[in-house]
């Protein structure tokens, strides 16, 4: 009967919420009435993010499935809340990584700051689960994310063949996104976000210049990464100390003052401010004892008559007061990166 026909679509509405975002089906069930043909992009301005789950593999490999179907389970539901409580909409579910954006298929006004706060509430909720994990089991590992976000225009809308129909982006902004986040991996700090994000929300967000790399894919777009640290309002002496350091630093690389950028980041070593940035610190050594300035996009030649190796670091040739134990041990963390052209990276994205 009718009652019983309309009982069954709507329990079929509800199911497919449950894989395609809300708005989403909204506009398929409109499209369907009037247009049967739901192929189609448009281009649209949105923020993106991608947040990882740090040590995910190790983790799987070292705990029983049950347990990890409910660790990723829990930490997948909270961080969607936390999302959609931010204005933003869940894309999609890449194993232990999640896409999100601001701005489609949902409108959203200035999808940077919306972005830049569900990764400042992150934390609280990383403590939360964290808290309910140990009191459940002491011994499970604590979770940490990887998160980067950019912004920009992306193809958005449907694509795919008339058997099978997809929700995605297409475009560069994604593939920036994605990389920020894998950037976490060399500098050992997160959320990273792009100088074209920092631009917009570093009236309202405490963040500090890591570095100027040229990102996997792109052979001359230049793109500025920085962290995010905190709210403006309630940085830490401390935070804003960091802050004005890589500043210097980078004013320093951008005036080719290679023995003051130097002697600034020797200095970072002993301060315990900086004690988080130790692979930021020997990144931009590497940067200044080869002489490269990564922010001049120019011919400019190099006075450098060799390439210095990370493990000249570690000599009292370069960068004396970096202490040799630690300068081994974060060069072994990084060598494996800096191999490859700094990242080695996922499949880019669609």
């Amino acid at each position: 009967n009718i009652e019983q026909s309309f009982a069954k679509l709507k329990g079929g509405i509800f199911a497919m919420t449950k894989y395609i975002p809300k708005p989403v089906v909204a506009d398929i069930l409109m499209r369907s009435v009037s247009n049967p043909h739901l192929m189609g992009m448009e281009l649209s301005y949105v923020g993106i993010m991608f947040v990882d789950l740090k040590g995910f593999t190790t983790m799987s490999e070292a705990l029983p499935r049950e347990v990890i179907i409910s660790i990723l389970n829990e930490w997948l539901t909270s961080f969607t809340l936390v999302i959609h409580s931010c204005n933003g909409t869940v894309d999609k579910y890449i194993g232990d990584c999640i896409m999100a954006l601001w701005g489609a298929p949902a409108e959203c006004t200035n999808p940077e700051y919306w972005a830049c706060k569900a990764a400042m509430d992150f934390n609280d909720t990383l403590t939360v689960l964290n808290t309910t994990f140990a009191a459940r089991d002491s011994s499970l590992p604590k979770l940490e994310v990887r998160v980067g976000i950019h912004a920009g225009e992306l193809l958005i809308g449907n694509i795919g063949c008339a058997e099978r129909v997809n929700f995605t982006v297409c475009g560069s902004t994604a593939n920036t996104a994605a990389r920020l986040e894998q950037l976490g991996k060399v500098y050992g700090v997160t959320p990273l976000v792009s100088g074209d994000v920092y631009k917009i929300v570093r009236k309202d967000f405490l963040c500090i210049w890591i570095d100027t790399v040229l990102l996997r894919g792109y052979k001359t777009q230049h793109t500025h990464v920085y962290q995010l640290v905190s709210w403006k309002a309630t940085a830490t002496a401390a935070q804003l100390r960091v802050q004005e350091g890589f500043r210097q630093v980078r004013n320093a690389i951008c005036c080719l003052e290679w023995d003051n950028a130097r002697s600034l980041l020797d200095q970072f070593t002993t301060d315990p401010a900086y004690a988080n940035y130790g692979l930021v610190i020997t990144q931009l050594l590497v940067h200044v004892a080869n002489q490269h300035a990564p922010l001049i996009v120019s011919s400019t030649p190099s006075h450098s008559t060799r390439e210095v190796t990370l493990d000249d670091l570690c000599s009292s040739r370069v960068g004396s007061a970096v202490s040799a134990e630690n300068a081994k041990r974060q060069a072994a963390e990084l060598e494996h990166e800096l191999a490859r052209q700094h990242l080695p990276g996922q499949q880019d994205q669609q």
